[in-house]
C-alpha cells in the first residue's frame, strides 16, 4: 500500500508544496471539483511535468458530474467571460431571495436558477445535496480563476517592480524612498481570511458529501489557523486533544540536479526509514520512542540522510508535523469543522468506529 497525502483546501498544485512531500509520499493528491479537468500543465514549471509523468501527483473528483459535466463547465466559462451580465442577474436574484416568504428559498434560489439556465433539472429528493455540491464546485472553480488571475497580476507586478528598481538606481538620492504603488499592489494580492473560509467550506463539502473519501490518506495544509480549527473541533467532539505523531524535517526546495535521479537516490538510501514512517502512519498507536528517535531532531538518522542528499545550505528545510485524531473519519472532521451551517447536512454514510484521521501542517 502506497503512502498517499491529500493537500487541503488547495485544488491547484504548487511545486513548493509538492517537492518536499514527494520525497516521502506517493502520490500527492489534489481534489478537483470536476472530473477529467486536470490543471493546465503547459503553464507550469518543468518540474511539475516530471512529477505528473512519474505519477507522483493525482487528481481525484469525489463527486463526479457525469452527464452534467459539460453544462457545468459552460456555466463556469460564462461566469468568467460574461461577468457583468451575471452580476446583474445575481443581484436581482439576491433581492428576490431576501424578500421571499418561503423559508429556505434564499438558500437555493440563486444556484437553482443558474442550474436551470444551464439546462440541469433536479428531483426534490436529490435537490439539497445537489445544490450544496454545486455551490462547492462553483466556489472552487471560481477560486481557481481568481488564483490564475492573481498569478498573472503578480507576474506583471514583478516586471513593473524590476523596472522601478532600475529607475531608482538612476534617480536615487540619499533620502529617496522606493515607489509605494507596486508594494501596495503586491500586498493586495494575497488570499483574504474570508476567501480562505469559503474555500475550506467548499472543499470540505465536496470531500465529505462525495461518493467516497480517500482511504488511508494523510491530509496536509500549509495554514496554521486551519489546523488549529480542526484540532479545536476534534477536542470539542472527542473530549481529548489530537496526539502528535511525527515532526519530520523535509527539503525546502530543489537544487539544479535532475529531480528524478535525486529523488531515486534518496529513496533508495532511505528505504528503511521510509518504511518506518509508513508503519507509523498506517498503525498510529501510542508513540514509538525508538522510531521517533530515528526520525525526529537534528541528530536523527533521518536528518543525516536528508543532509547527505539535500544539504541544508542548498535546499533549506521545512517541517511536516503530523497529528493522529482517533475515533473520527476525515469526512466527519472536515464537515464538522468547516462544512456545516444552517443547511443541516448529513453524511451519506455516518461513521466508522475505529478510524483515525491523520492531519498535518507543512511549514
Amino acid at each position: 500500500m502506497k503512502n498517499t497525502v491529500c493537500i487541503f483546501p488547495d485544488t491547484m498544485p504548487e511545486v513548493e508544496i509538492l517537492f518536499p512531500l514527494v520525497q516521502v509520499f506517493e502520490p500527492v493528491v489534489y481534489l478537483r471539483s470536476v472530473e477529467n479537468d486536470d490543471p493546465d500543465v503547459n503553464a507550469r514549471a518543468s518540474l511539475y511535468h516530471e512529477m505528473i509523468d512519474q505519477g507522483l501527483v493525482r487528481f481525484d473528483c469525489p463527486a463526479p458530474l457525469g452527464e452534467n459535466r459539460d453544462r457545468f463547465l459552460r456555466l463556469v466559462h460564462d461566469l468568467q467571460h460574461r461577468r457583468d451580465d451575471y452580476a446583474s442577474q445575481l443581484s436581482h436574484l439576491s433581492l428576490a431571495a431576501l424578500s421571499s416568504r418561503e423559508e429556505g428559498e434564499s438558500k437555493t434560489s440563486i444556484i437553482g436558477t443558474l442550474m436551470k439556465q444551464t439546462g440541469i433539472e433536479q428531483t426534490k429528493e436529490e435537490e439539497q445535496r445537489s445544490m450544496v455540491l454545486w455551490q462547492a464546485r462553483l466556489v472552487l472553480k471560481l477560486g481557481e480563476i481568481f488564483d490564475r488571475e492573481q498569478e498573472e497580476l503578480q507576474e506583471h507586478l514583478t516586471k513593473i517592480s524590476n523596472r522601478e528598481q532600475g529607475l531608482l538606481e538612476k534617480l536615487r538620492e540619499e533620502d529617496e524612498q522606493p515607489f509605494s504603488l507596486t508594494r501596495m499592489l503586491n500586498n493586495a494580492g494575497s488570499i483574504t481570511d474570508g476567501q480562505l473560509r469559503l474555500q475550506l467550506k467548499a472543499w470540505s463539502r465536496l470531500f465529505a458529501l462525495g461518493e467516497g473519501e480517500s482511504a488511508g490518506s494523510v491530509f496536509v495544509t500549509t495554514n496554521r489557523e486551519t489546523l488549529d480549527q480542526l484540532a479545536e473541533q476534534y477536542e470539542q467532539t472527542l473530549k481529548e486533544p489530537p496526539r502528535q505523531l511525527l515532526s519530520l524535517l523535509l527539503p525546502g526546495g530543489r537544487t539544479g540536479e535532475t529531480f528524478t535521479e535525486q529523488r531515486t537516490a534518496f529513496r533508495k538510501d532511505g528505504a528503511q526509514l521510509l518504511d518506518t514512517i509508513k508503519q507509523v502512519l498506517q498503525t498510529p498507536g501510542p508513540a514509538d520512542t525508538d522510531n521517533r528517535t530515528m526520525l525526529e531532531g537534528p541528530d536523527s538518522d533521518w536528518a543525516r540522510l536528508l543532509e547527505h542528499h539535500f544539504p541544508t545550505a542548498d535546499n533549506g528545510r521545512c517541517t511536516l508535523t503530523l497529528y493522529a485524531l482517533p475515533g473520527i473519519t476525515p469526512a466527519q472532521l472536515f464537515l464538522e469543522s468547516f462544512g456545516r451551517s444552517e443547511d443541516e447536512l448529513q453524511l451519506p454514510d455516518p461513521a466508522a468506529h475505529h478510524t483515525t484521521a491523520i492531519i498535518g501542517i507543512l511549514e
